[in-house]
């Protein structure tokens, strides 16, 4: 097997605020025998496409700092939730050629598993599903759909039977999409309040089923929930100053499902919650939970592949990608996810399917 080229994105100083492209991280190259590298009963995965998600800055960081995703090690590469293809294979239930999903690194090859154990680490095989791209298995079909899906199904189905309005910050990334369209599906009477950050993401929300959709930048988040409100469940994928404002528009009794706190990973002290207190004095539930951690998570990422697939084929659920193409790109594509550039979800493109 040929000698190739194996670019990589490694991960070389833990961010203070802000996440870098070429201070926190670069891209590098080595030659890489294919052929002679040793799989110990493992496999060769060639990526074609990775994810990039906000809760990675979570993980830049020292590995003395508790936190609930693991550390990605200094001078190594960052890696993430992928799809690639089997190069080859010392694993008997894994064949050359067969299209894999996983956690892999930031690197146009890499042997699965490869030392660097934790939490996230899988490889399992995925079906080409025809006129579905292989990305969508990091996006609609993969962390991001799972995501909204899970929490869902396990925490907003009963509230929604009760309930007539769900305010979702974050409306316009790949989880916010995901859940307004499923919402839509299965909770049709529901009104949905979207808040979003610009004002082609507030069109972007609209058309993906919001009945209310408003660019948080631009106006005061308090008075335009208050307009639409109250609250009987939030969806919460910021927490910061979008959750103090939907606190002080919760009806009694609401629920919070907290999926993600983005505000807060900068470390920045003005993104930290100031109403706390309404939580109690309104009798509002709040319910955190993480993809596929606990038995009903793990329960609800099986049926989310028995269902949703066939939705995503009918177009009942679709899917926007924010395309970076190349390796190279994956600095770019972090970035994006962070400063809230993207549109739509952020994937990185590396090789053809």
């Amino acid at each position: 097997m040929p000698i190739v080229k194996n670019g990589k994105v490694l991960y070389i100083a833990h961010p203070e605020g802000a996440y870098e492209p070429g201070v926190h991280s670069k891209y590098v190259e080595e030659d890489f025998d294919t052929g002679a590298v040793v799989l110990k009963g493992g496999v060769l995965v060639r990526l074609i496409a990775m994810s990039s998600d906000p809760y990675m800055r979570y993980r830049m960081r020292s590995p003395e700092v508790p936190m609930f995703v693991p550390v990605v090690p200094i001078n190594t590469p960052f890696d993430n939730f992928s799809v690639g293809q089997i190069v080859r294979s010392e694993d008997a239930t894994l064949a050359v050629g067969d299209y894999v999903a996983g956690y892999f690194p930031f690197a146009n090859y890499s042997v699965y598993p490869d030392g660097n154990e934790h939490m996230f680490k899988h490889c399992v095989k995925v079906p080409k599903i025809p006129g579905v791209p292989l990305s969508a298995f990091v996006g609609v079909l993969g962390l991001p759909g799972k995501t909204a899906y899970t929490g869902w199904e396990l925490y907003g189905k009963e509230k929604a039977k009760t309930s007539k309005t769900l305010f979702v910050s974050g409306g316009a990334g790949s989880v916010g999409l995901f859940l307004i369209q499923y919402v839509k599906l299965v909770d049709p009477h529901l009104k949905i309040i979207a808040a979003v950050g610009s004002a082609e993401k507030t069109e972007l929300v609209l058309k993906a089923g919001a009945d209310v959709a408003f660019n948080y930048k631009e106006v005061n988040v308090t008075e335009e929930l208050a307009k639409h409100g109250p609250i009987d469940i939030y969806w919460d994928n910021t927490a910061g100053p979008i959750l103090d404002a939907a606190l002080e528009n919760f009806s009694f009794f609401g629920l919070i499902i907290a999926c993600g706190a983005i505000s807060e990973s900068g470390n920045d002290p003005a993104a930290y919650v100031r109403h706390f207190g309404i939580i109690f004095q309104r009798c509002i539930t709040v319910k955190g939970f993480l993809f596929r951690f606990g038995p009903e998570a793990e329960a609800a990422a099986v049926e989310f592949d028995k269902t949703i697939p066939q939705l995503v084929v009918s177009g009942k659920i679709t899917h926007l990608e924010d395309r970076f193409i190349g390796l190279k790109e994956a600095e770019r594509a972090l970035e994006s996810v962070h400063s809230g550039k993207n549109f739509g979800k952020a994937v990185v493109i590396v090789g053809d399917e």
